[in-house]
């Protein structure tokens, strides 16, 4: 019955409504109501004031929700790794992942994924890698994929691949260029760039200052398709991930430039997920997927893969 209250009280919050939560749950508003008042005496504590029509959560309210979403969690996991045993190769798995994974390499490592494992659903979420971490440590994916290598106590990080930041033109602006700059060639360039506050804008502005070079930003996007495009008709140049414009370049649309005086500059992919994830057979299959497609060497493995 505890379970059922604890749901019935997420369902309120999220929707903010008795009404919009008896219609989810197929409850009627007074079962609702009940139901929320037994949570209450459960716990002796107000878990809701009501503002007009609208509900706000009292401090015990918001550390219940915040523990009632983990434990119908649990629960759900609890039912997926029993359908694991009885019915391996099946199952439904949450990857997080930046945009730039997402679109440009994730692409890669899950079309073999399902041809193989057809009855495996494989849900993937954009986000930011703040996003991707608390997701994983919540629980609700599987696993992360992030453009740093994470540092947590509750995490695994295996380093995936590293992904080169290329400084391209559109091939009518190369035509005016050297193959290779000089820092001062830079320094003179109009760039297209990344919105600020960008994590890779930030790391490329950074690397680049680094070597007293201050980039002329001459517009900004969000997008990396916008950004290309504006490259391509010649508006700029653009510090981009390798993985973004690789076959651009192959097909000629845009020129990769060298810069001499800055090393090289990158950015490493990882894959992140808990030290102690639930290891169900989907699980184990994706995961050796990313580690076959990437060559991933063993000693960068966490230990508990050799035992399974």
């Amino acid at each position: 019955m505890l379970l059922a209250q604890l749901n019935t009280f997420t369902r309120i919050v999220e929707s903010g409504s008795l009404t919009r939560a008896a219609e989810q749950l197929n409850l009627t508003q007074p079962a609702v109501t009940k139901q929320l008042a037994q949570l209450e005496e459960e716990f002796h504590t107000t878990l809701l004031m009501r503002h007009g029509r609208k509900f706000q959560m009292t401090t015990t309210g918001e550390l219940l929700y915040h523990y009632a979403k983990r434990i119908l969690l649990s629960v759900d996991q609890t039912y997926e790794a029993l359908e694991a045993v009885e019915r391996p190769g099946q199952g439904e798995l949450h990857i997080g992942a930046l945009a730039t994974v997402a679109v440009f390499s994730l692409p890669r490592v899950l079309s073999g994924f399902t041809r193989q494992f057809p009855q495996i659903k494989v849900r993937v979420k954009v986000g930011e890698i703040q996003e991707n971490l608390d997701g994983v440590i919540k629980g609700e994916y599987a696993i992360g994929l992030v453009t740093i290598p994470i540092i947590h106590e509750q995490i695994d990080s295996i380093p995936l691949f590293s992904d080169p930041v290329r400084l391209v033109v559109s091939p009518e602006r190369a035509l005016d260029l050297p193959s290779t700059l000089t820092l001062y060639d830079v320094a003179q360039l109009e760039f297209i760039s990344y919105e600020t506050p960008s994590r890779f804008r930030s790391f490329v502005d950074g690397v680049l200052e680094q070597h007293g070079v201050m980039p002329h930003i001459l517009m900004e996007f969000n997008s990396h398709e916008v950004i290309k495009s504006m490259v391509k008709v010649g508006l700029g140049a653009a510090w981009v991930p390798d993985s973004v414009v690789r076959d651009d370049i192959l097909r000629h649309d845009l020129v990769a430039l060298e810069v001499d005086g800055l090393p090289p500059i990158a950015r490493t992919t990882s894959l992140i997920m808990l030290k102690e994830p639930h290891r169900t057979a989907s699980f184990r299959a994706l995961l050796n997927r990313f580690i076959e497609h990437y060559a991933v060497p063993s000693h960068l493995l966490p230990s508990w893969t050799s035992e399974d």
